[in-house]
């Protein structure tokens, strides 16, 4: 893994960043030649594998729980019904785990602070988090449960419907992400008050999951929802109108069969929750034998729910408030930026020298800790760092590591502008040509101690011609 994880550092795509991701390098390169990648880097790995004692079975071992003061619940209705939706009985005999409903994974640190003490006063000393922006406690004792729910009430997080089509995932959507289209937050806090109110019966169902996305890159798992949608716009002559793509079908079955949703039809966003009682309501009346929603869907087939959502796509009989996001009271507009995931870098090169100079530091620490494969590997990207310095400085753009050492060959070492006269992918990438050892990483680190300090004296001579300014490096020249 560790390996792996080297090969997509130094081949690794950065200016595509829908493609910054080790399947695509993987496609690039073909599964052989990675894996020889691979197995070159392995050389310089300190820990080429680990023996696993399966015998040692610690990890197995049931923890020591508290067992809970003795209280009847604050609402033995709401009680019985959390019971049902967010309790269920682990593999361990005299245990429950405990599912708690998190809404839109939103929780404070004053609220964080009290559950963990109220973790660790009656279940396992620890808090596992879910797919879904939930929590589960492990290792309840039953009687310990109305104790638990009457203190979870408290902090707001005994709400019934764990993992249901009441339980709404859905990522921050443009509260926060510059990628998102539409406000997935308000969208989905709407949506769970229709399914509350007019479909409460539906509360503790949960072969539907509903999953919204602020855009198509399907943070909020849009795409593994029998109903999911998101985020888009719909053009009404000058008018953008926020609308979101619905999309059906996707998820997991009971028997355990995946399923990616269809695309059907896109709408204003205002009208989804009208769209989600429409589908509602029609697979009431046309599943059979409590048919699992997908089914129902395959079998009537996606003209049927084209032709069912239809009307409610049309802009011709918009109103006002169809021109407002979810938790907006101002005209829609549309903007797109980079997203969470992916943020633009603003830098001067002067930046980036201090970079290279602190991963010489980092190497200099682990090396002295007798850490030798890691420091070496801070020494190599000292050596990466320093070089992307010097071609950002030229206006060479940077992507992956493979190119700034092949590139910093190019406009440096063949120029004569650096001093040096080796082959500069040679002398770097000693690093996997060579065991971890002691020595080599002390030799090692001196020649990237040696690399820094050039780097910093020909900064300083661009720096003097340009009368100090230094140059300044954004979005696309930045990158690996």
């Amino acid at each position: 893994m560790e390996a792996g994880l080297r090969v997509f550092d130094r081949y690794g795509e950065r200016e595509k960043r829908m493609k910054a991701r080790m399947k695509f390098l993987v496609q690039k390169l073909g599964v052989a030649t990675f894996m020889e990648l691979v197995e070159t880097e392995r050389l310089a790995i300190k820990n080429k594998a680990v023996a696993v004692d399966w015998q040692d079975a610690k990890w197995l071992e049931v923890p020591v729980v508290n067992i809970a003061p003795k209280v009847e619940p604050i609402d033995e209705q709401r009680y019985q019904t959390w019971v049902k939706t967010n309790v269920f009985p682990q593999k361990q005999a005299g245990y429950v785990g405990v599912q708690l409903r998190v809404v839109l994974g939103n929780i404070h640190a004053e609220e964080a602070r009290v559950l963990a003490s109220l973790v660790s006063a009656c279940a396992a000393d620890d808090i596992r988090f879910t797919l879904n922006q939930g929590i589960l406690l492990r290792f309840v004792r039953p009687e310990s449960l109305p104790y638990l729910f009457n203190e979870l009430i408290k902090l707001g997080l005994a709400e019934p419907g764990f993992d249901t089509i009441a339980d709404i995932t859905a990522c921050p959507g443009s509260d926060t992400c510059a990628l998102a289209v539409t406000n997935s937050t308000g969208l989905a806090k709407k949506l769970e008050d229709v399914i509350r109110t007019d479909y409460p019966e539906l509360v503790a169902e949960t072969n539907i999951k509903i999953k919204i996305s602020g855009c198509m890159n399907s943070c909020g798992q849009h795409m593994a929802a029998n109903i999911g949608f998101h985020g888009s716009s719909i053009k009404k002559g000058n008018l953008v109108v926020p609308a979101m793509q619905i999309v059906l079908g996707g998820g997991i079955d009971p028997s355990g069969k995946g399923f990616i949703a269809e695309k059907i039809i896109k709408i204003p966003t205002k009208r989804v929750p009208q769209a989600v009682s429409v589908l509602l309501d029609d697979y009431e009346t046309q599943q059979q034998n409590g048919e699992y929603f997908n089914d129902y869907f395959y079998r009537l087939g996606e003209k049927h729910f084209y032709n069912l959502l239809k009307p409610l796509a049309a802009v011709d009989n918009l109103e006002a408030t169809d021109l407002f996001d979810w938790g907006q009271d101002y005209q829609y507009r549309q903007e797109i930026g980079v997203g969470e995931c992916a943020a633009v870098m603003l830098d001067v090169v002067g930046m980036i020298v201090q970079d290279a100079q602190n991963k010489v530091s980092f190497a200099e620490e682990a090396i002295k800790a007798g850490i030798f494969a890691d420091g070496i590997y801070h020494a190599y990207t000292a050596f990466v760092v320093g070089a992307k310095a010097m071609l950002l400085s030229k206006d060479v753009k940077c992507n992956t590591q493979k190119g700034i050492i092949d590139d910093f060959q190019k406009h440096y070492i063949e120029t004569g502008d650096f001093g040096w006269s080796l082959v500069f992918s040679e002398h770097v990438l000693r690093i996997n040509q060579n065991e971890p050892t002691e020595d080599f990483a002390n030799s090692y680190l001196k020649d990237a101690n040696d690399f820094v300090k050039n780097v910093i004296a020909i900064r300083s001579a661009q720096l003097n011609a340009t009368n100090g300014v230094d140059k300044q490096v954004i979005a696309d020249y930045y990158k690996a």
